[in-house]
This record gives structure tokens, C-alpha cells and sequence, in this order.
């Protein structure tokens, strides 16, 4: 039997079962626009979500750096104001690390977790969306930190440390219907030391002479291991370069004369070492530097005595000898000091008693 729509037109039972297929697939793709926008919604949340991760380990990364470098100062400082060495400086240092590092990281946190919408744990402590008067927990403690002059292929830095956050601290990332859950890897930062004023000087000259640790740029090392400090590249008959320049300190960033460079130096101290006055047992060798002592600043305690001019050496009075020119002109240190330095390191650095010219 036909049927009739509203406006009187006759429906065949044949045309009546040719609509059904189109209602059907209406509906069907009805349901596949609204999967296609809930998957993209999924999808655009899981992007945010892995980015907010991201973030994290970056604001971690940089202001593992940044502690250090605040902490290596302030350590510093500590020293040359109490006129005091340390008694455990890695242990001194990772605290105002921790320190630094907890409040860099919940500030950066915060912020990420305003801009996303997203429900941040570091370490099961919640990251407040607002650190305005507002107390919370730490999410590191000093025993998650590590800090280091070697680096992760067991190459010493002299001039640098490196931040170590430990590996496995957990971190989660919530939002609506969806948890990130998973532990950090090793996160690693880099401080450099370069431009911090040496307490070691400050101190074991009896507050008379101050240095600022600057690196001697001519100083190589090859492929072998094999080193060229480039003392004596040029000789004059009042100078001996690149020695004169590393004593004076010539073109260091402060643009200051007599502020004698730092070199490194297997028997030297490293910057941990300088903080306490002394060599630590276990230190890496490469870690270690040197620099020279001009001006001979505890001339009352040696008086005529001839004392080399090697940082350690000279607080140790172990005797030096002159370097002369044409076996008559002393070579004199840019103080207008003579400059003497022991056997052994006029071996190590491939120096000469006298130069001819």
C-alpha cells in the first residue's frame, strides 16, 4: 500500500526502502565526526600533556645550572667573609643547590600548571598553581643532588661542576581523564666557576692578595694527552711569553692587570679543594688547576728566602730558582718581583733556567 507525506506526494514501499540506507549513513557519520573530535581532543590533550613533561625536564635541566653557579659564589663568599675554609664544601655547595634548585623548579612548575591546566607532582609533592604566600614542600632533597668537576664520560673540568639530579624521582602530570606517571632520568646541569674570586688565595695570603679565577687561554692538550702550556713560545730580553701574560693576567674579561691566570695542573686544587684549604682524596687529577702567586705577598714570613711561584708551592715555601735572559736579565714578574720557580715544575712546563737571544 502507498504512503502519503505531508505535502499529499505518494511514498512507494521501493522508495520508502531506498531512503533508509541514506538515514542510516546520516547517522553513521554523525558517530565518526563525533569519535574524530574526541580522538583529536585526546590527541591535542596527550600533546599538551608530553609537553608539559618536557618543560619540566628543561625548567629541571636549567636550573641545575643556574644553583650551581649561585651556590659556587655564595660559597665563595662565605669563605673570603669569615676568613674561614670549609670543612665539607660538596656537602656546603649541595645545599644552597637544593636550595636553589627547589625553588627555581616549583617558581617554573607553577607557572606550566597555569598555562596548561595540568596537575603537577614532582617527587609525590603537589606544585602549587600559586606560590604567592603559600607554604609547600621541597621537591628535592639534598640527597637526590650530586655535584661533580668530572663529567659524565669521567673527563675532569677544571673550570666548571656539574649538577647532578639522581635518576628515578617520580614525577605525574595530571589532567581530566588522563595521568602521566614516570621517574626521571639523570638530569645533569653545568656551572662554570669562571670570574669567582679564589678564597684559597685570599685566605693563605693572609687577606693580602686576592685573584679572580680566569683560564690561560694558551694552554693544549692534544688527541694523546699530551700538554703545551706555550710558556715560552716568544722570548724578549725583558719577557718571557706566554708566561709574562699569564702572570699579568692580560686580557682577562674584567680587564684587570695582575690577576695571574689559572692553568690546569694534576697537583694542583681543584675549586671543592680551594673552598677547603687543601686537597680532597679521590678528586680526578684533570679536575685539578694552579695559578701564580706575584708580588711576593708574604715576603715578611720568607724574607730572603726564594720561593716558587706556584700557588701550593709558595704556601708550602718549597724554593725556587730564577729564569734569566742572555744568563744576566732576570726575568721579573709583572709586580716587578723576581720570579722564581721550582725544578720540578720548570720540567713540567718545558721551561728554561736561561734564555739566550
Amino acid at each position: 500500500m502507498d504512503k502519503m507525506d505531508e505535502k499529499g506526494y505518494t511514498i512507494t514501499p521501493m522508495a520508502f526502502l531506498l531512503l533508509i540506507p541514506v538515514i542510516i549513513f546520516a547517522v553513521a557519520f554523525g558517530d565518526i565526526v563525533n569519535e574524530i573530535n574526541q580522538y583529536s581532543t585526546i590527541t591535542i590533550g596527550s600533546d599538551v600533556t608530553g609537553g608539559t613533561v618536557s618543560s619540566i625536564y628543561s625548567a629541571i635541566k636549567d636550573g641545575a645550572g643556574d644553583s650551581g653557579r649561585y651556590a659556587a659564589y655564595n660559597a665563595s663568599r662565605k669563605v673570603i667573609d669569615d676568613q674561614v675554609f670549609l670543612t665539607d664544601s660538596k656537602d656546603y655547595v649541595k645545599q644552597i643547590v637544593t636550595d636553589q634548585l627547589n625553588a627555581h623548579v616549583i617558581d617554573a612548575c607553577s607557572k606550566l600548571s597555569q598555562e596548561t591546566g595540568r596537575t603537577i607532582y614532582i617527587n609525590n609533592v603537589l606544585i602549587p598553581t600559586n606560590t604567592t604566600n603559600t607554604t609547600f614542600d621541597a621537591t628535592f632533597e639534598k640527597e637526590d643532588i650530586e655535584v661533580t668537576q668530572v663529567d659524565p664520560y669521567g673527563n675532569g673540568d677544571p673550570f666548571g661542576y656539574y649538577v647532578v639530579v639522581k635518576s628515578g624521582v617520580p614525577i605525574k602530570v595530571v589532567q581530566e581523564g588522563q595521568v602521566y606517571e614516570g621517574t626521571l632520568p639523570e638530569i645533569t646541569g653545568y656551572a662554570p666557576i669562571i670570574g669567582i674570586e679564589d678564597p684559597y688565595i685570599w685566605i693563605k695570603t693572609s687577606f693580602r692578595k686576592r685573584d679572580v679565577i680566569y683560564d690561560y687561554p694558551h694552554y693544549e692538550k692534544n688527541y694523546l694527552g699530551n700538554v703545551d702550556y706555550h710558556f715560552d713560545d716568544n722570548i724578549t730580553i725583558t719577557e718571557v711569553q706566554h708566561l709574562w701574560d699569564c702572570l699579568n693576567g692580560t686580557d682577562n674579561p674584567q680587564n684587570l692587570s695582575l690577576l695571574p691566570q689559572y692553568f690546569p695542573d694534576p697537583a694542583g686544587l681543584n675549586f671543592f679543594e680551594r673552598l677547603e684549604g687543601k686537597q680532597i682524596s679521590g678528586e680526578n687529577n684533570e679536575s685539578r688547576m694552579s695559578t701564580f702567586i706575584i708580588g711576593n705577598p708574604l715576603s715578611d714570613v720568607y724574607q730572603s728566602k726564594t720561593i716558587s711561584a706556584i700557588d701550593h708551592e709558595y704556601f708550602a715555601g718549597v724554593t725556587g730558582t730564577r729564569i734569566t735572559i742572555n744568563g744576566t736579565v732576570t726575568f721579573n714578574d709583572p709586580a716587578g718581583k723576581p720570579f722564581y720557580l721550582s725544578s720540578a715544575y720548570k720540567n713540567y712546563f718545558s721551561l728554561l733556567s736561561n734564555y739566550d737571544i
